[in-house]
């Protein structure tokens, strides 16, 4: 009985991410804030209530009826597999994260003209990037230094101060666990692209409400340009990716909705979710726990 609930539970997890779609999902007709909470709810409830059923089959032991029938071993085997795998790919995304926090502490720490404080990347592809936990610090590179003005430097800390100020290191370090332990379920990439791109048009628009949108949309563009002509190495993308994905969100194909997002406002009032809404969600997540009440 337990192996039908495991079973059923994975189905319901891979039609949940099955039904969501480009046109819904990626429309660049809706509400930016209204795309962050579909693909948000639809990346993280179906691996969460797949991690839960495992929880609650391995609790209730292969002892026992539920609704009558026996109970087996195998359900428990399945699902404490299924917690072991999602166990490792928690301290595999922690050991990462700890390692490039402190290879990143091997660059100076220098003062930006702006008056804070970064530490440096010697490299000449102008970037700049918050990096850490929930205090994040900054990281910028000497072309970031040399090759940006004034104007375009206070524009992409305004925007870097976003990333901040919403903690995207730390939630999109928890996000990127997910996405490692649900590589199996459908649109698990999409999805992610999906909520790079969002997490950046989000930092835009707050950058742009004290800066010039025109002069974030440039910059973008020419930072596009540059990345395209000269990528980081190898081994720069991978001390910074646990932490922003960095280039991700300036790929060609993407660059066009967050200029657009820019200079247009967004094509619909921004959506707030009714609270029970939220929790409806929630509660269908959550559904596998109750099946401890049938187990006897």
């Amino acid at each position: 009985m337990h192996s039908s609930l495991i079973l059923l539970t994975l189905l319901l997890a891979v039609a949940w991410r099955q039904q969501w779609s480009g046109l819904q999902g990626r429309s660049p007709h809706r509400a930016w804030s209204a795309r962050w909470e579909s693909a948000l709810s639809n990346f993280c409830l179906p691996p969460l209530m797949v991690l839960l059923v495992a929880g609650a089959v391995l609790s209730m032991g292969h002892h026992g009826t539920m609704l009558g029938w026996s109970v087996s071993p195998v359900g428990c085997w399945v699902s404490l597999g299924m917690l072991l795998f999602g166990s490792s790919v928690l301290a595999y995304s922690l050991g990462r994260a700890i390692a490039t926090h402190l290879r990143l502490r091997q660059y100076p720490t220098i003062a930006l003209p702006q008056g804070e404080r970064a530490r440096c990347v010697p490299i000449d592809l102008p970037m700049a990037a918050q990096v850490g936990l929930w205090r994040s610090s900054l990281l910028v590179s000497q072309g970031w230094l040399d090759q940006l003005t004034p104007h375009e430097q206070q524009a992409m800390l305004a925007h870097e101060q976003a990333h901040a100020d919403y903690h995207d290191p730390l939630w999109f370090l928890g996000l990127g666990m997910l996405r490692r332990f649900a590589f199996w379920l459908p649109n698990t990439n999409a999805l992610w692209e999906e909520l790079l791109l969002l997490r950046e048009i989000r930092a835009d628009q707050q950058a742009a409400s004290t800066r010039d949108p025109l002069l974030l949309a440039e910059l973008l563009v020419k930072l596009a340009r540059q990345m395209v002509l000269a990528m980081p190495s190898s081994a720069l993308r991978t001390d910074i990716e646990p932490w922003v994905g960095f280039g991700d969100s300036l790929l060609l194909s993407r660059l066009e909705q967050r200029v657009n997002a820019l200079i247009t406002p967004d094509p619909m009032p921004k959506a707030h979710p009714a609270p029970w809404g939220r929790l409806a969600w929630l509660l269908a997540v959550a559904l596998p726990l109750a099946t401890t009440w049938l187990h006897t």
